[in-house]
């Protein structure tokens, strides 16, 4: 063994090996995606005194191979041995963590999430965010895809980096100044009895916990039915209260993104900044661009981030000012980072026809709407609301192991969505908001489930950006229609802003005075309703087996909640059920233990998430066992002799890519039964054509299920085969009418098919009326 020491004091690494006390622990402790440890006492002397804090450790073998690089995390701590003919000695207590120590002392900076990303590059777009990340990347091309990934600056770096790992079956560590992260399993250490390389005595080894086939898992409260709530205005009422709760984002996720640009520099940690001709600086004005090459995306601020399209958002760019030359986008969303018009979802496009500038919208890579012309020395917000009712877009992945190295994925997908658009500009000169001037208000078919948001796209661009803000306000928009009118959005936020009207808690609707629903005006408030996500899962092959041919009863359930990857919906609570029980029914999964062993890295050191292949065929025993820990007990000899205490521990033994606790929320409401279908698509196409005294018009917008159609009730999870007191009528005709018999009615409709009994969708689309019967 060779253990060195850089105290940083001008000698370099020195060799500490001859002062190492024997009889004491010098050790080496690999956890899997945590830091790596290591203490050892030693007895310092005249030219080898006590090391510092941050001293610079290494610890190789025999033959060089290094087995811990890291820093000194703390100062030593001294005993006292006794007392020798020159005094008093001691023996100094090291401790050092591996390379990461330095990373993890570093602030981590609060940011929006990444989407559907590779473990490589999302573990690579942390790094980007830290100040001093100089370490070299060695990222295996074989890691899974991770869904959906949030730095939580409440954690450390390594933290983070293990959430990450865990969540995608992977393991990492840094080393040496070299940051790796592989596939969980890509290195199999073979302990084989006949080849003996397998000593039994030295194995421990035992199933530790029950088995699982029919399995309940809990998520976050989400968005369930699809409501449309109409009510009447009488001129003087300005609050008005929804009949259920509308699910709204939680207060941490409702401002992903604000920007002042008051510091000395623009903020690398948030924004990729693409600018080769230096155009971009940060003056008393903001974000300020002077100048461009010509051409889209050559100068470009755009997030590290990306941005999930669900709900409903509000980009603004406030306080900007225009100069002579305008050829750009500002608040332009992406589908790539092309970053050209043509790729440009929405955005506000500058451009300078006859000498004048103007700003006009881009939708789907082409102006539309109409034009404004800003004045000289004005300042404007440009302001872009987006409004969908699916409040996730992005679905979870959730993996479990494939013998020998691989994984399953259960998730990998997204739901599909089209948008209402609002783009608007307001004069905000001298602090005085003006009425917003609407330049584009309309629809898109389908919209990618997230994008790359830019603030500023510069082919040859002079202005300047004062602040840059993301609001998600979740799945709510409220339009009007003024007797004999056609319908127009309401703005929701601030006076500020220009809006009409706020949503407050608990479903209250509050609209300003300004903008007082006129008598006879018909409001019309789009929302999603709210409850905890849940999904019951049972694997009827793993029930008969366990039944021992009827003689016991098959069925060993598990009830909890899923931690992380969090589910967000029940979809996502049925695929991390799925993922649970393709591990929980297999005897192979709930093995753990541990092996010890001398030099064992002989064949090849041993790091978490490594595999052991154990064959013993006296024992009648194969098994895939996965490394979770790696004790190495380093003892002072020539040639070197390494302890290796090898823990390890399946999925099922030891939760890994899916984590769960056994807790049920208060508020969830436990499936009767196992799902054995995989539910209907949603009816969240559906238009409320016309409102009378007798019917209300329905446009379904979509084609009925094969041997169905839609069915209507008066009660929400009540659809069944059967017809029931509230069953108001079934039909297989997309447009059709529901009858009105009084003031305040509420309606759900779900499509089903022809199965017996009969699927249904997953949420129903309701239809709240509170409107009078006018004859």
């Amino acid at each position: 063994m060779k253990f060195t020491i850089d105290n940083h004091d001008g000698r370099g690494a020195v060799d500490y090996s001859g002062v190492v006390l024997a009889g004491r622990p010098c050790r080496i402790v690999r956890r899997l995606n945590e830091p790596t440890a290591f203490t050892v006492s030693i007895v310092p002397r005249p030219d080898l005194p006590v090391p510092a804090r941050n001293g610079r450790v290494l610890v190789a073998d025999d033959s060089g191979s290094l087995l811990f690089t890291g820093y000194i995390c703390t100062e030593p701590a001294l005993e006292l041995a006794g007392h020798g003919t020159t005094g008093s000695v001691y023996v100094a207590v090291l401790s050092a963590i591996s390379d990461d120590i330095l990373l993890s002392r570093q602030p981590l900076p609060q940011a929006g999430a990444v989407y559907a990303t590779g473990a490589g590059a999302a573990l690579g777009s942390m790094l980007d965010r830290m100040e001093n990340a100089a370490e070299t990347r060695l990222l295996s091309d074989r890691l899974n895809t991770i869904s959906e990934f949030e730095i939580d600056s409440g954690h450390t770096w390594a933290e983070n980096a293990g959430t990450l790992a865990n969540a995608t079956r992977s393991a990492w560590r840094l080393m040496n100044g070299a940051i790796s992260m592989v596939p969980v399993g890509s290195v199999t250490h073979t302990l084989d009895e006949a080849q003996g390389t397998l000593s039994l005595s030295s194995l421990e080894l035992s199933m530790v916990k029950a088995l699982a086939n029919d399995v309940t898992v809990c998520g976050a409260v989400e968005p369930c039915a699809y409501v449309t709530e109409f009510y009447e205005g009488d001129g003087t009422t300005t609050l008005f209260y929804l009949t259920e709760e509308p699910w709204t984002p939680a207060a941490s996720r409702r401002k992903p993104l604000v920007e002042l640009f008051q510091g000395p520099s623009i903020d690398t940690q948030l924004w990729n900044v693409a600018d080769s001709g230096a155009y971009l600086s940060l003056t008393g004005d903001g974000l300020t661009c002077a100048g461009g090459s010509g051409q889209y995306g050559s100068v470009l601020l755009s997030a590290i981030s990306n941005l999930e399209l669900s709900g409903g958002l509000v980009l603004e760019v406030a306080g900007v000012r225009f100069g002579t030359t305008t050829l750009g986008i500002l608040n332009g969303l992406y589908n790539s980072q092309e970053s050209d018009l043509t790729d440009c979802i929405a955005g506000f496009q500058l451009t300078q026809p006859g000498g004048v500038t103007t700003i006009g919208p881009v939708i789907d890579g082409a102006p539309s709407g109409s034009l404004f012309t800003p004045q000289a020395g004005h300042t404007y917000t440009l302001r872009l609301r987006l409004y969908t009712s699916e409040a996730q877009r992005v679905l979870q992945n959730y993996y479990a192991p494939a013998d020998p190295s691989g994984s399953l994925c259960f998730g990998n997908g997204y739901n599909n969505s089209g948008a209402t658009l609002l783009l608007e500009v307001q004069d905000t000169t001298n602090g005085v908001a003006g009425v917003p001037v609407l330049l584009y208000s309309g629809s898109v078919a389908l919209t990618p489930p997230w994008c790359l948001y830019a603030p500023l796209n510069a082919a040859l661009l002079d202005c300047s950006i004062g602040s840059v803000t993301v609001e998600q306000t979740g799945p709510v928009w409220v339009t009007s229609t003024p007797p004999n009118g056609t319908p127009v959005p309401r703005r929701q936020g601030t006076p500020a802003q220009g809006a009409d009207c706020l949503l407050q808690s608990a479903g209250k609707l509050q609209f300003y005075p300004a903008s007082t629903p006129q008598a006879g005006e018909v409001i019309a408030v789009s929302y999603r309703t709210r409850r905890r996500s849940v999904a019951r899962l049972a694997s009827a092959s793993s029930m008969t087996a366990e039944s021992i041919g009827g003689a016991l009863p098959g069925t060993a359930r598990w009830m909890g909640t899923v931690t992380s990857p969090a589910p967000r919906s029940s979809i996502d609570c049925e695929n991390a059920a799925n993922a649970i029980l393709s591990v929980a029914t297999s005897r192979a999964a709930a093995w753990s233990g541990r092996y010890t062993a001398w030099n064992l890295d002989q064949q090849g050191d041993v790091w978490p998430g490594d595999v052991l292949a154990i064959a013993a065929a006296s024992a009648r025993l194969t098994a895939n066992l996965v490394v979770r820990t790696v004790e190495i007990d380093l003892a002072s000899t020539v040639p070197m002799l390494a302890k290796y205490v090898v823990g390890f521990a399946n999925d099922w033994a030891d939760e890994l890519a899916v984590r769960s606790t056994n807790t049920v929320p208060n508020d969830v409401v436990l499936p009767q039964q196992p799902q054995t279908t995989t539910p209907l698509g949603n009816l969240n196409t559906v238009a409320v054509t016309s409102i009378n005294g007798s019917a209300i018009q329905i446009a379904a917008g979509v084609t009925p299920p094969a041997g169905g159609g839609f069915e209507v009730r008066r009660r929400d999870g009540s659809f069944t085969a059967g017809p029931g007191a509230d069953l108001v009528l079934r039909t297989s005709v997309p447009n059709f009418s529901i009858p009105r018999q009084s003031v305040v009615e509420h309606f759900y409709i779900r499509t089903y098919d022809g199965s017996t009994p009969p699927n249904y969708s997953r949420f129903s689309t309701a239809v709240f009326v509170n409107l009078p019967l006018q004859q």
